[in-house]
């Protein structure tokens, strides 16, 4: 069932792609946004299925980034996605295994199975949507049995609490959207305001991205302190 927990190839065709989930003309937000975007956003897929260069051999002192399109960069280049500018500001390699539609369950079996594997340094993890569920193997926004807020909450600190038990560094965030007082009882969540839209008109953009990453920088300084 986890065998490729650390692969998407089943829902993403390796190579370059123009389009990519909301990041369409039929199905974005905005179609003047989408029309009057200026930058060139391509889609290249690694032999994993992630959006992200080939790893490199040596993972031993990589920061792994887990979570869903907002961590993929929907609607953004390549190069301003959250990881690149983590990248750029660290001058350490920043693994991308954000996917498309990643439920709470599928990013903690994601966090647990990369620490299983390669006893990580940093994971810098962006927790999804509340509602999403990870259901025999596969992710759905809404399960057909709809839990109910209450029900969302507690699978959400389910995951959370797994993760914080991890022993290593990890750097917790959440996509903007995703639930609007989660900060109030879980501290050790960095939340963050989204500033401005991607292509697509729903994920985030390079100002979002810069932000986020300064309050990433300032919480891996603390753990160098």
């Amino acid at each position: 069932m986890l065998k490729d927990i650390l692969s998407c190839k089943k829902k993403i065709a390796i190579g370059e792609h123009t389009f990519s989930g909301t990041d369409h003309p039929e199905r974005c937000l905005n179609k003047e946004h989408f029309y009057n975007y200026k930058k060139k956003v391509i889609y290249h897929y690694n032999s994993k299925g992630f959006r992200d260069y080939e790893w490199p051999n040596d993972v031993s002192d990589v920061i792994w980034c887990v979570g869903d399109s907002f961590t993929v960069g929907i609607g953004q280049p390549f190069e301003e996605t959250w990881p690149q500018l983590l990248e750029k500001k660290t001058g350490k390699r920043c693994i991308n295994i954000g996917v498309d539609g990643s439920s709470n369950d599928t990013i903690c079996l994601r966090i647990k199975e990369i620490y299983r594997l390669y006893k990580p340094k940093l994971i810098a993890v962006m927790w999804s949507y509340l509602s999403r569920r990870r259901i025999n193997g596969e992710d759905f926004q809404f399960y057909k049995n709809d839990f109910g807020d209450a029900e969302d909450y507690n699978n959400f600190k389910i995951n959370f609490n797994i993760a914080l038990k991890i022993p290593t560094n990890i750097i917790h965030t959440i996509i903007p959207t995703a639930y609007i007082d989660i900060s109030k009882n879980f501290k050790n969540i960095i939340n963050f305001k989204q500033l401005d839209y991607a292509r697509d008109y729903h994920h985030f953009d390079i100002k979002t991205s810069e932000h986020l990453v300064d309050l990433l920088i300032k919480k891996i300084n603390n753990f160098d302190k």
